[in-house]
């Protein structure tokens, strides 16, 4: 049986690749913070698909140690992985300033880059003994409008400056820039990115939005697609042969990341920096 892994599986495209992935016969594991939603997620699957190859650990990947414990808590009951989707991700707009975690790191950039690094260096072993191991991190299709964009190494912690949106797609950069490195570094693991479209989302998971915003999502909504259609992009590189490229879209058509996304130098830099980091 195959196994995977998914971060923030409780809800949106997480939730529903995990559930795609249970219906093809595959045994799912959901990263989560919240149990009682984890519940609910591994609850409703297991009735829709009418399987129960599906279940949870904690996680909050803002926290370096919940993050090991729960690679650990996989690890112990399981010797493989097929692959591990780094799906879940931190951008909440009503945030207007950083907030620190209790390893001194900003909260996005500990669960949109840090997460990912760690939890790809913890199961690395699990995810070899697989016959076709593979790393799923996801980018965002936003980082078109910012063409331009190189990884601000001296505000990577908002120490400088901060702002919900600009930190995402610093994040989102850095993620392909370790994707990139991780495909160097892991010769046993295919490591690929999957740039995710606008998505409709379910406004009630982000409370403390203005009137304002919540209208603007409402109307965004309107022009994306659904989660479970930009899911089929993740079953299909979680699944299938035949893409060995680097980035796909919601098309599971290849593309270019950033051209910055590409300088070896800088995708070191950032390597060396999240283990240092990741030792905290």
């Amino acid at each position: 049986m195959k196994r995977t892994i998914i971060t923030g599986g409780n809800s949106g495209i997480g939730y529903q690749a995990a559930k795609q992935l249970v219906q093809k016969g595959w045994q799912v594991t959901l990263f989560c913070r919240n149990e009682r939603r984890a519940k609910e997620a591994c609850r409703k699957i297991t009735e829709e698909t009418g399987s129960g190859q599906v279940d949870y650990k904690l996680a909050d990947l803002a926290d370096i140690r919940s993050v090991r414990q729960a690679a650990a808590a996989y690890l112990e009951q399981n010797r493989s992985l097929d692959v591990l989707i780094n799906n879940a991700a931190d951008f909440d707009l009503s945030v207007k300033k950083r907030v620190l975690t209790r390893d001194g790191l900003e909260k996005q950039f500990a669960t949109n880059v840090l997460a990912p690094y760690l939890l790809s260096e913890l199961l690395l072993p699990a995810l070899e003994e697989s016959s076709d191991g593979r790393i799923l991190n996801i980018s965002s299709k936003g980082l078109i409008m910012y063409p331009r964009i190189s990884l601000d190494f001296d505000n990577l912690n908002g120490e400088k400056s901060y702002s919900p949106s600009k930190t995402y797609y610093q994040n989102k950069l850095a993620l392909l820039m370790l994707s990139l490195y991780q495909r160097e570094q892991y010769p046993k693991v295919s490591v690929q990115a999957v740039r995710v479209t606008n998505v409709k989302l379910d406004i009630s998971r982000y409370p403390n939005l203005t009137p304002v915003m919540k209208a603007v999502y409402r109307l965004k909504s309107r022009f994306s697609i659904p989660a479970e259609k930009m899911a089929e992009v993740y079953t299909a590189l979680a699944s299938e042969a035949g893409f060995d490229g680097f980035l796909y879209d919601e098309h599971c058509k290849e593309v270019k990341a950033n051209r910055s996304a590409y300088n070896k130098t800088e995708q070191e830099r950032l390597y060396r920096l999240l283990g240092e980091l990741a030792r905290r």
